[in-house]
């Protein structure tokens, strides 16, 4: 008998109890698409977390500090324009503007104060839009000359523009931060959906006009944003940062120098520990559905016990019987895992969309938005899957398999 009429009669046999096979792959289908949907929801955030990272800048580095001397922070700028320049794509502060009188930001007869929405005013130079990852919907940037002169002019959010202008320009215009006036040049794409509370409603200002605003002392807080030219150069940066500074903080001094790209690491290294978790624990189900087509590759013998006998009376060779149950557990086990890959694929796109939903509905002020994001299982995530579910229907079919061909052929035909 060839393995093709072997293969037949198995797929025959599958179709004769189509209820009992369906019942049975049911346990492979719930622990592949458990398995598939779990795991590539778990790596689907740590994309979500990726793309909001890369949206927020690439390669950027961040600086922050307190209680050092000015004479610290210059050396630390002297440093960044020269000794590290080549590793350098631009940097610039980033000082906040505190608003103690709560006069809020005003155009016009119109006010946003801060008792509920809060602006956030920084202070930055020509290159704060490319450290951040902003770009420009209307007007220009700030300039080097609005440095070197302290212009009166900033560069305002899409919450802001939405909320004094709305379809109207804001370019020329003039609003009034802390009783003092500037005229917008610029407002920036929304990052975060334009939504007040959230980045969006920002306002960048020259940091030359930093004394003008508000008092600065040399133990005020300072913050920095440098982006690298490649990814390479983001270690070192940190490293060379890092030891020029960290001798000069002292012991009332706080100085902290990272990247997103570490914090990124870190994310994707705990996501994929909590994807093998969840793998693992999904796929006991698995293994249970395995348990269950050997037992009813086990009922499945007893049954045909006589037709066992009689193939083995016309010549049917140990190795026949061997493969016929062995293709049968197989045949089971694999349109199962087929099944339940379709079912997590769609699980996964599913919980994809009910991320990015959460994501963009949310309160979170901080991690930009993300227009396009869809999860699904990697390639590799499937053929394991699928080939897993195989390797079980072998296995837990071994034993049936092996039961039947031990069969006597005269003992297999007194059974009626």
């Amino acid at each position: 008998m060839n393995w093709l009429q072997t293969i037949r009669m198995a797929f025959k046999s599958i179709a004769n109890n189509k209820v009992r096979s369906f019942l049975t792959m049911l346990g492979i289908i719930i622990g592949v698409g458990s398995v598939i949907a779990l795991v590539a929801s778990i790596q689907g955030m740590a994309t979500l977390s990726r793309l909001q990272y890369e949206a927020m800048g690439t390669n950027q580095i961040s600086i922050s500090g307190w209680n050092l001397k000015s004479a610290d922070w210059v050396a630390l700028e002297k440093a960044l324009d020269k000794d590290l320049s080549d590793r350098i794509k631009g940097w610039s502060p980033q000082s906040r503007y505190y608003d103690w009188q709560s006069k809020g930001v005003q155009y016009r007869g119109k006010l946003l104060s801060d008792d509920k929405y809060r602006t956030n005013i920084y202070f930055g130079n020509e290159d704060y839009s490319m450290v951040t990852n902003q770009t420009l919907a209307f007007g220009r940037d700030i300039s080097p000359l609005d440095i070197k002169y302290s212009s009166r002019v900033c560069v305002i959010g899409d919450a802001l523009r939405r909320y004094f202008f709305g379809a109207m320009s804001p370019i020329g215009q003039k609003i009034y931060i802390g009783g003092k006036s500037f005229e917008i040049i610029g407002a920036y794409k929304p990052k975060f959906g334009g939504k007040l509370n959230s980045d969006d409603q920002m306002i960048v200002l020259p940091y030359t006009v930093q004394p003008t605003m508000m008092e600065v002392t040399p133990f005020d807080d300072h913050d920095y944003f440098v982006q690298a030219k490649t990814k390479e150069d983001i270690d070192p940066l940190v490293d060379a940062i890092n030891q020029l500074m960290e001798p000069r903080k002292g012991e009332d001094g706080y100085f902290r120098c990272d990247s997103n790209a570490q914090f990124q690491e870190q994310m994707e290294a705990s996501s994929n520990q909590l994807a093998l978790l969840g793998g693992g624990v999904a796929a006991i189900s698995l293994l249970v559905g395995g348990i269950g087509i050997m037992n009813i590759m086990l009922v499945s013998v007893t049954e045909r016990t006589r037709e066992i006998g009689i193939r083995m009376a016309i010549g049917a060779r140990r190795r026949d019987i061997i493969g016929q149950f062995l293709i049968e557990s197989a045949a089971v086990s694999c349109c199962g895992g087929l099944i339940g890959i379709i079912l997590g694929c769609f699980g996964s796109a599913t919980i994809g969309n009910m991320l990015l939903a959460q994501q963009m509905h949310g309160s979170s002020g901080w991690m930009p938005d993300v227009e396009q994001f869809t999860v699904l299982p990697s390639v590799p995530l499937v053929l394991g899957a699928f080939l897993f579910s195989a390797l079980l229907g072998i296995i837990f079919g071994l034993y049936p398999a092996n039961k039947a061909s031990k069969l006597q052929p005269v003992d297999a035909l007194r059974t009626q």
